[in-house]
């Protein structure tokens, strides 16, 4: 896959109260290398649908992801659609990598950095985020409230979140904490 940060956009999320859906775009843009230092792997692939899915089979095959299924998120596709949002956007770790692939839509995925800062990734049609086990992080759409992807899995399809604070003391966010420590 093809890796283009000029379109990327990722920044530091700022602090107002403004609506989650909103950009919340500190003007503090964030590098490539910098979510590479978080462990955090962006790619957009820009090929056909035929051809993305054949850039997404081979990742499959050299990462051993062995199932997937899609999610689509919209007010009238979720069903608890504010409760579930409600939970998405709750800081939170997981005990296994992210894979997401966004089909259709937009929405942002944001990453706690080593200080502890929000950095924000606005993902949209074609960009695959490969999120490590351990970090921080939460999902909100924005305005549109729409976004459709696919969701990759080593094992069987789960979506298990740990919250703060029994997640400062998981295993794989200790492991994760100290993996950016030694990357850097």
């Amino acid at each position: 896959p093809k890796t283009v940060s000029d379109t990327m956009c990722v920044y530091y999320y700022d602090s107002s109260m403004a609506d989650q859906h909103e950009l919340h775009d500190s003007g503090l843009a964030v590098t490539i290398e910098q979510l590479r230092s978080m462990r955090v792997e962006y790619t957009k692939l820009e090929g056909t649908p035929e051809e993305n899915l054949e850039q997404i089979n081979k990742l499959c095959v050299e990462c051993g992801y062995q199932n997937r299924d899609e999610i689509a998120i919209s007010p009238t596709l979720l069903e608890n659609y504010e409760e579930k949002l409600k939970i998405f956007f709750a800081k939170h770790i997981h005990e296994d990598e992210e894979i997401r692939f966004v089909l259709e839509g937009r929405g942002f995925f944001d990453v706690r950095d080593k200080a502890d800062r929000w950095v924000c990734i606005l993902v949209e049609q074609g960009d695959l985020l490969v999120v490590p086990a351990g970090i921080y992080h939460r999902f909100s759409l924005d305005t549109s409230n729409y976004i459709r992807a696919m969701r990759l899995f080593k094992e069987d399809p789960k979506w298990t979140p740990i919250n703060r604070p029994e997640a400062d003391t998981n295993k794989y966010h200790v492991d994760y904490q100290r993996s950016v420590t030694e990357f850097s």
